[in-house]
């Protein structure tokens, strides 16, 4: 019996929970991302996509492209939470799901029959139940493997649903693009565009030996089976972040250190509140400058014990930034922060003197009763002040 695979997807997710939230904004063209000059399209109603706008174009371009599109900013604390629901929701159907990324995941449903019917009925039920409990619009590929699935789900959106049925997989690839092949990076396709190759037909069909002279051995074996529709990964049900990160363009470049330490807070108090929420502690603190030449670095720390809390995430990026513009005082055009080594909540905790609280467990309350006072009244009910004093070693990279 051939396996079923489900590829579920929401569509346009971070736009379609804005819309949970303001139907007003139903049939508009919106636009999710940086609101600023240097901010990217995260996610573009499919009204906006009409235009051209599409994930990762800068956002001074979405808005000349479709100037008449409402333009909001991320909040990946909702998103999170309907991911949360999505997740509970295919879980009820399948034990072995591998959520991608927040807004997809795929489900082995081989033998699943018995119990919520046939693949298509199946994949109603699920579909009406994100629905209903979610207020989001999901679309679903079935097929016999997960790159014929995320193919059919693809090709289904918005709002779809097609089964390609088992035996049936290369014909029904042979005649798309073969941009439209997962994994498919940019080099790849202009070197298969070179050799004349329109359609993923034309590249299972071409010799394999006329591929390896433009692609390698390995890609070109590789791309020509998966033209085909071959491809037998499992569905691996152990996906997690490995990272959790937040950072933003400023819309000038930035030479005021105190200007840089507000944002960092801001962005390390986004972190927590995620990292908290995912019910896990870090041990690595990292830090993403980009200067005015575009020219970026990275840097991380890993600390003795995990931390959940934000002034500990806050005051290790603040000396990672620190060392950094001791290197080099140049205006800072993006600034991120992050996590990583992540612990399972409950793990070891700093020994602390008798009758003293670790200093972790402080920050943690502390943060988490912040992350409540938020959830209830909003984002500006409460704010944490960033320090006010400038470090003598950066003194020099502010400017007047």
């Amino acid at each position: 019996m051939s396996q079923i695979i489900f590829h579920v997807d929401l569509d346009a997710f971070f736009v379609a929970v804005e819309r949970s939230r303001d139907p007003s904004l139903t049939g508009k063209p919106v636009i999710v991302g940086g609101l600023g000059n240097r901010g990217v399209v995260s996610t573009a109603s499919y009204e906006a996509r009409e235009f051209g706008v599409h994930s990762g174009m800068p956002m001074a371009r979405a808005r000349r492209l479709c100037p008449q599109a409402i333009n909001l900013p991320p909040d990946f604390e909702a998103y999170i939470k309907v991911s949360r629901q999505f997740r509970g929701i295919i879980g009820a159907f399948s034990p072995v799901v591998g959520q991608n990324s927040i807004d997809e995941a795929y489900l082995d449903m081989t033998g699943t029959e018995r119990l919520f019917g046939p693949p298509q009925e199946a994949a109603r039920k699920i579909r009406q139940r994100v629905r209903d409990e979610t207020r989001v619009v999901a679309s679903i590929g079935i097929a016999s493997s997960k790159l014929v699935a995320k193919v059919a789900t693809n090709e289904s959106k918005p709002d779809g649903l097609l089964l390609v049925p088992p035996g049936t997989e290369a014909a029904f690839l042979a005649p798309l693009a073969v941009r439209k092949l997962p994994g498919l990076g940019a080099k790849s396709e202009e070197a298969i565009k070179r050799l004349g190759i329109q359609t993923l037909g034309e590249l299972a069909a071409c010799p394999e030996d006329r591929l390896r002279r433009e692609l390698g051995p390995h890609a070109a074996h590789w791309l020509r089976t998966r033209a085909a529709g071959v491809d037998d990964s499992p569905v691996i049900t152990d996906w997690e972040a490995k990272s959790i990160s937040n950072e933003t363009t400023f819309d000038k470049d930035v030479s005021d250190f105190q200007a840089l330490l507000n944002m960092l807070l801001g962005l390390s108090e986004k972190v927590g509140s995620r990292l908290r929420q995912s019910g896990k502690k870090a041990r690595n603190v990292q830090i993403r400058l980009r200067y005015s030449d575009f020219s970026t670095i990275t840097r991380q720390c890993t600390l003795h014990m995990p931390v959940d809390g934000d002034s500990a995430i806050y005051d290790e990026a603040k000396k990672l930034v620190n060392a950094a513009l001791k290197q080099r005082r140049d205006p800072v055009r993006l600034i991120g922060v992050g996590v990583a080594g992540f612990d399972a909540e409950g793990g070891a905790t700093q020994l602390a003197m008798p009758g003293a609280a670790p200093a972790d467990a402080d920050d943690s309350k502390v943060s988490t009763a912040v992350d409540a006072i938020r959830e209830r009244f909003g984002d500006e009910a409460i704010k944490r002040g960033a320090a006010s004093s400038v470090s003598r070693s950066v003194a020099p990279f502010v400017r007047g």
